[in-house]
């Protein structure tokens, strides 16, 4: 049996260390360019009765997003909006309204990607003739349904490392 010198084994296994190290600190930059659209969908349902101004908003990413054929986005990343403008309904007719607004999504590497988008919806307005009646009559609630999707897009050129 042939004997193996101790110093070489060293040698060899810090070599193979140095070679999986560097495997992993390779990381290869892709920028998100500004403009780039995300497919994101609302995760709940949302009430101009019961929703505030600032009130954040859970949405998750709709699709894989692919630049040069790697996903940097992948379908289910958390996405972030916040309610700018909430009004319940009211006499008078008035109706409720919700305003959103998009913040960010995650890429895979855990960078937030800032998105820009908006949604707003209404309640039908009521329009009675009679005045006697006119100051009872209330406006009707507005829902944005979960499962709504829309369309937000990147904000500003952002680098991932992938």
């Amino acid at each position: 049996m042939k004997m193996v010198n101790k110093s070489y084994l060293i040698a060899l296994g810090g070599l193979c260390n140095v070679i999986i190290l560097a495997g992993f600190c390779i990381a290869e930059e892709i920028i998100i360019n500004a403009g780039t659209p995300i497919p994101v969908r609302l995760e709940e349902t949302l009430s101009s009765e019961t929703v505030k101004a600032r009130q954040p908003v859970r949405f998750t990413v709709a699709r894989d997003v692919e630049i040069t054929e790697k996903i940097v986005i992948k379908a289910g990343a958390l996405a972030e909006g916040e309610i700018t403008y909430a009004q319940k309904t009211g006499s008078l007719g008035k109706e409720g309204m919700v305003h959103l607004v998009m913040r960010y999504t995650v890429a895979v590497d855990g960078t937030r990607i800032p998105l820009i988008a908006s949604l707003s919806a209404t309640g039908d307005d009521k329009v009675v003739l009679s005045g006697f009646i006119w100051p009872f009559i209330k406006g009707s609630s507005c829902k944005i349904q979960s499962g709504t999707e829309i369309k937000a897009y990147v904000d500003f050129d952002t680098t991932v490392n992938l």
